[in-house]
């Protein structure tokens, strides 16, 4: 479903068409010159699936957006030399282009037409021990916070967007406040995106908008995996999202849990479904973004978590503010949160000083450490 309006969807559908327009002269011409083939020509087909793929990710529209994804990684394959083009794929890429034309020009309908049949012809392909990149075997990333319900990315993705010395962003953009608030276009967001790396994936999160029993929020994520070579401070300068909602997704997050996973300055582990987060010396606001990621993350694997705050020295009222809503949040879930060891001076004395109350902190197991009546 697309929240966007109908003369967003409309430049959307004309921007496709454009995109398409060439695409099975390209093809043909790309299978006939074989190892020879203008990477301008590959480029141009390549770009065509990329662009459809980032537009129907930012409208909501996933069946356009998964189609699209996998004739990217295909093509992407042979733009890196690591499949060399004949009459088969050639065949399979028309044929899922045919598809995608199809579903843009019924676009309203797009939503509920099956494309199982292309998706798992690409896939076979990107899949295939000929064209299977060095180190895909890794496992794919585990995705931070809303991203690990949000996004399910296959390794063959991940390892495309890493190439060229690449790290991983999650993005969260807000549509509501950061694109239509700020009077820009979803498509001024992709270009400026898609100009400085490559969009891996993206998707609305309608649900998050909740409903009138008193969930409702006055914003609707979009979540953007970008690939980029800049530094994060580079990535907030170019999207200008604040730090805690730029988080760089860990290659080494793609080893078990039981290894220890860093957010930012904080430190994951889990054994046996149960998580464990250990925090750094300073636990100050410009670390939370980090606690954030990994909180989530504990929620999303565990089902129950502990919090290790022996190694503060220092932290603010935001520590708190986020920490009892991520109790609320275990609670709601059926989920429990406990103390690890001793709670230090640090932590009881800013308890004290923020002004929270027993009932506050007694999810987390601070206010018989904190409040002496």
């Amino acid at each position: 479903m697309s929240l966007a309006s109908p003369d967003i969807v409309q430049a959307f559908v004309e921007d496709s068409r454009e995109h398409l327009g060439d695409i099975e002269a390209n093809l043909m011409d790309i299978e006939s010159a074989g190892e020879g083939a203008d990477p301008e020509l590959i480029n141009s087909v390549f770009r065509a699936a990329h662009s459809i793929k980032g537009g129907a990710g930012m409208l909501g529209f996933d069946t356009i957006k998964e189609l699209a994804h996998k004739l990217e990684n295909v093509l992407h394959m042979v733009r890196s030399k690591e499949l060399v083009i004949d009459g088969a794929i050639v065949n399979t890429l028309l044929a899922g282009f045919d598809k995608l034309l199809a579903l843009v020009e019924n676009i309203e309908e797009s939503e509920s037409a099956s494309i199982a049949e292309h998706v798992e012809k690409l896939q076979a392909i990107a899949e295939s021990k000929q064209a299977k990149p060095a180190g895909t075997e890794a496992r794919p990333a585990v995705l931070p916070g809303p991203a690990a319900k949000t996004f399910d990315v296959d390794a063959v993705s991940l390892a495309q967007a890493r190439e060229g010395g690449n790290d991983i962003y999650l993005l969260e953009y807000d549509l509501i406040h950061d694109i239509h608030g700020e009077d820009k276009t979803p498509f001024q967001v992709m270009k400026v995106l898609q100009d400085a790396g490559r969009i891996v994936d993206c998707k609305v999160d309608i649900a998050a908008v909740g409903g009138l029993d008193g969930d409702f929020s006055n914003k609707i994520p979009f979540f953007v995996l970008f690939a980029s070579i800049l530094e994060p401070q580079h990535v907030g300068l170019l999207t200008k999202l604040p730090a805690e909602r730029i988080v760089k997704v860990d290659e080494a997050a793609a080893a078990a849990l039981s290894s220890g996973a860093n957010f930012g300055e904080y430190t994951l582990t889990e054994e046996a479904g149960r998580c464990l987060v250990r925090f750094p010396r300073q636990a100050l606001v410009g670390t939370l973004g980090g606690l954030k990621a990994a909180l989530l993350a504990a929620f999303d694997r565990c089902q129950s978590l502990a919090l290790d705050f022996s190694g503060v020295e220092q932290a603010d009222v935001f520590l708190f503010q986020l920490l009892c809503s991520a109790q609320r949040t275990f609670a709601g879930g059926g989920k429990g949160v406990e103390i690890a060891g001793a709670v230090p001076p640090a932590v009881q004395e800013l308890a004290r000083a923020s002004g929270f109350s027993d009932a506050s902190l007694v999810g987390l197991g601070l206010s018989r450490c904190v409040f002496v009546h």
